[in-house]
């Protein structure tokens, strides 16, 4: 298992100097960093195309309009879900809380990509992020948010707090829900096991339509959309739900 974690970060040290010098070749002139973004995701890839007992069924990619930013909402079981949500082949930017930008490789790398900072002790942090991420919405770029706000230690989707769903409404531009399973297995909150076989899914439900929730309110329609997502998880692992 050391020589494992040996690995990761050395191969991230090797990722993290290409990643540099793509950006300094192209920010100057890819104002929406969508060259850096394709290199940060074969990064993040890598780590499932090099392990053979590792895959992804995949699902859902037909709800997916072309140019069409998204507020992305996912579950998150485990911080391999970065990896895994690289997998949609998306242009965004990730919500992130700011100690992941102090991270040596992975969080330099969040911040050349210019991802958005939350801080989550500070209203103040919750307001800049929805501002900043509507800049980015605006321009065309999707923001991908883990609405339950930190990693669900059992697996079971947890309450949703109200950060993705205001912006939704703000912006007045469609919901993307994601559904993903089996990184909790690999990477648990409380623990460090990178598993050597391991299946995982990841199914995007189809967008729902700004239309439908402008009556609603930021509550409502978080309520609704925890309640669509974990109908779906509940199918895919009914195990974190049995005993509840």
């Amino acid at each position: 298992m050391p020589l494992v974690w040996l690995a990761v970060v050395l191969t991230c040290a090797i990722f993290f100097i290409g990643d540099a010098v793509v950006w300094l070749l192209t920010f100057w002139w890819d104002r929406r960093l969508l060259i850096l973004q394709r290199y940060s995701i074969v990064w993040a890839l890598s780590y499932i195309w090099v392990n053979p007992f590792w895959k992804i069924n995949f699902s859902g990619k037909e709800n997916v309009r072309k140019g069409q930013p998204y507020i992305i909402v996912s579950n998150h079981q485990s911080a391999f879900d970065i990896v895994l949500l690289y997998r949609l082949w998306m242009h965004f930017k990730w919500v992130a809380k700011r100690e992941l930008f102090r991270i040596p490789f992975i969080g330099w790398n969040l911040w050349l990509n210019r991802h958005i900072v939350i801080d989550r002790a500070s209203v103040s942090g919750a307001k800049r992020m929805i501002l900043e991420a509507h800049k980015h919405l605006s321009e065309g770029t999707s923001v991908l948010i883990f609405p339950e706000g930190t990693r669900s230690v059992d697996g079971a989707i947890k309450r949703f707090k109200d950060g993705a769903f205001a912006l939704a409404k703000k912006a007045n531009l469609p919901i993307l829900p994601v559904v993903i399973n089996g990184s909790r297995e690999v990477f648990p909150k409380n623990g460090y096991v990178l598993k050597g076989a391991q299946t995982f899914t990841m199914q995007i439900l189809p967008e729902i339509d700004p239309q439908s929730f402008v009556e609603k309110s930021i509550d409502d329609l978080g309520m609704e959309v925890q309640e669509l997502m974990t109908s779906v998880h509940k199918k895919i692992a009914p195990e974190y739900y049995n005993e509840k």
